[in-house]
């Protein structure tokens, strides 16, 4: 649907807010420039960079180069026809988009298919990215929480999105997810649960109905009711367990405790209960990946 400005488009979008957890705390701490004759402080302040815009930057090239790997993902292509197989190379997303502020990113992707045919394969993308993105940054000590959702909206300027699409994300990782997880709205889950059930009538909505499919298999409700994504599940298990190294499992475990340990001496009970959830969760799926642990 276009509007006045025709450089601009009103459109679905899949939307992803993202934030850096514990990064409030440390930019208080750099309050100014470091005295260029004082070693100490000029290392200092490198240490605040590195755990604050360089963590933010290590977020954003996780999920852009998970994204990539996820997309290129294919699927069981042995029934169809050679001249469907033909078909289905050529199918593709839209790209996606960052805007970064702060210590939060939103990641958005159009849905449109006037150009692009497999529109749910970059959702599949997105919740991949999603979920190497969570554990990756969680064994480097940074905890990211988010939501995910799809809606109308707007690209209005490079890398400047507006709509009710990131007003639902948003809403989801700042009142819902509470602790380190990725919330998935109920849109999104509406809209894959459409795509799988409609009836394959040729190449194209075969292979939607097979990715959408392969989309809720990475999510799953947690005990409130509400669907997240799955990063330890059965399904990230199947497609990266081959290809993670498990230290990177066993340290993003360690600092769930050593957070947990923190806020419980600090009697910080909001926290200590939302790494309680998170150390729930770890210790229900790790029995999934003992055998990395075996090797």
């Amino acid at each position: 649907m276009d509007i006045a400005d025709s450089t601009r488009t009103l459109s679905y979008y899949a939307v992803a807010f993202i934030d850096l957890l514990g990064q409030q705390e440390l930019l208080r701490n750099l309050r100014s420039l470091p005295n260029l004759e004082d070693s100490k402080e000029i290392e200092l302040t490198k240490e605040h960079l590195k755990n604050t815009y360089g963590a933010v930057r290590g977020m954003r090239k996780y999920f852009m180069d998970s994204f990539a790997a996820y997309t290129k993902k294919s699927i069981d292509l042995s029934k169809l026809t050679p001249q469907q197989r033909k078909e289905f190379n050529t199918l593709t997303n839209n790209p996606i988009k960052f805007q970064t502020f702060s210590d939060s990113i939103i990641i958005f992707m159009s849905l449109q298919t006037d150009t692009v045919k497999l529109p749910v394969r970059g959702i599949f993308g997105i919740l991949g990215a999603a979920a190497i993105t969570s554990i990756c940054c969680l064994a480097l000590g940074h905890p990211i929480r988010g939501g995910i959702d799809i809606g109308l909206g707007m690209d209005i300027a490079k890398n400047d999105f507006y709509g009710p699409a990131l007003s639902r994300a948003y809403s989801l990782e700042s009142k819902i997810a509470n602790y380190p997880r990725i919330i998935v709205g109920d849109e999104l889950i509406t809209y894959l649960k459409i795509t799988r059930d409609q009836e394959p009538i040729d190449v194209v909505a075969m292979a939607a109905k097979k990715v959408a499919e392969m989309c809720l298999e990475c999510i799953c409700l947690d005990e409130d009711g509400h669907p997240f994504v799955d990063f330890l599940g059965e399904h990230y298990r199947r497609t990266y367990g081959n290809v993670v190294d498990a230290s990177v499992i066993q340290k993003a475990y360690n600092n769930v405790l050593n957070f947990l340990e923190k806020y419980q001496k600090e009697k910080n009970s909001k926290l200590a209960s939302r790494y309680t959830l998170l150390k729930n969760y770890f210790e229900d799926r790790l029995p999934l990946w003992e055998d990395l642990f075996k090797t």
